[in-house]
């Protein structure tokens, strides 16, 4: 639901904030956009989807194949820090920085939770 409000919103806002010249919706929607670049206006979709996939989507694997939720949030959180970096969508540069640093971090996360749950499942086979 509010990825699909937050992205017509964001669609709507294309031509005033290319254009430069606000309008009383770019103005209302600011939350969505100010902190990011003209160019990556949408990037506050991408974050809420990242989110939506890491916390809802991934939860719909089996319980069975908890390795599999595992490897497939480490790879989106590979993807999503990789682009970021790429990308790099926010006006100031302390905010990329930040940004990259917590992908990371949570991507350290995973990484170690696979590792563990690697161990875990050797120690159990000896």
């Amino acid at each position: 639901g509010s990825l699909v409000l937050f992205t017509s919103l964001l669609a709507a806002c294309y031509k005033p904030l290319q254009a430069k010249s606000p309008n009383d919706l770019t103005r209302a929607t600011a939350f969505l956009h100010k902190e990011y670049k003209n160019k990556c206006y949408w990037w506050e979709a991408v974050e809420l989807a990242r989110k939506l996939v890491l916390t809802g989507f991934v939860l719909l694997i089996p319980e069975e194949r908890a390795f599999v939720r595992l490897v497939v949030a480490t790879l989106i959180c590979s993807c999503y820090a990789v682009a970021l970096a790429v990308v790099r969508p926010y006006k100031r540069v302390e905010d990329n920085v930040l940004a990259v640093a917590t992908s990371l971090v949570l991507l350290l996360l995973f990484l170690s939770t696979n590792w563990t749950t690697i161990f875990l499942g050797i120690q159990e086979r000896y």
